[in-house]
């Protein structure tokens, strides 16, 4: 048998999916690439399958264990599910909180409403992720764990995008890529949320 038509395990499909991702957050694949790459890597069962999908890019280097300084880990890459997390919202509210998974890509359409995203107590699928979306006369909140890179690519026609108080970037910790389009509308990124006063008074 040549090298090739050897066997790819998990951890192999794993290396090709974060070099996928990366690709995708720097520009050098589309969304359509990256979602049909993404799910072949899934199915890829020998070395040549991956080899075809990163054949054109530029191979990852040996990426540290992402963790937050409370030691739990942030990057899970078991259970990842290769298709886009969709979000949409008409005059109304979409909230994520807590405990959920962070996809590789998640979409966010906005009309005149309010996206709120809590990433502090989250999983990512993938050590980047990216979020792309419409935004018209609405707002978007997303909170991060400090320390995070967030790569702000937001397209802004007379709206606001901010990315504040989220701490000195951490190469051991997740990279947040924003897309798309903000028409109108107000995009905050902030770190995690401070302890009220009177919180503080009760403990």
């Amino acid at each position: 048998m040549t090298p090739g038509s050897y066997r790819a395990s998990d951890a192999d499909r794993d290396q090709v999916s974060e070099v996928l991702n990366t690709a995708y957050a720097e520009g050098r694949l589309t969304f359509d690439e990256h979602q049909e790459r993404a799910q072949s890597a899934l199915q890829a069962r020998t070395f040549d399958d991956l080899t075809e999908l990163t054949a054109d890019l530029v191979p990852l280097q040996a990426l540290p264990v992402h963790a937050d300084p409370n030691r739990r880990q942030l990057v899970v890459r078991e259970g990842a599910i290769a298709e886009s997390d969709k979000m949409s919202t008409v005059m109304s509210t979409v909230r994520r909180e807590g405990s959920w998974r962070v996809r590789a890509h998640s979409m966010a359409n906005n009309v005149m409403g309010d996206i709120k995203l809590d990433l502090t107590q989250a999983t990512f699928d993938a050590p980047v992720v990216a979020l792309t979306g419409t935004v018209l006369m609405g707002s978007m909140v997303i909170r991060v764990p400090l320390g995070v890179t967030v790569i702000n690519e937001v397209t802004n026609v007379l709206g606001d995008t901010s990315v504040k108080d989220i701490g000195e970037p951490d190469p051991s910790m997740p990279t947040l890529v924003l897309k798309g389009t903000n028409i109108m509308g107000d995009i905050k990124v902030r770190g995690p949320k401070k302890p009220s006063r009177w919180r503080k008074a009760l403990t």
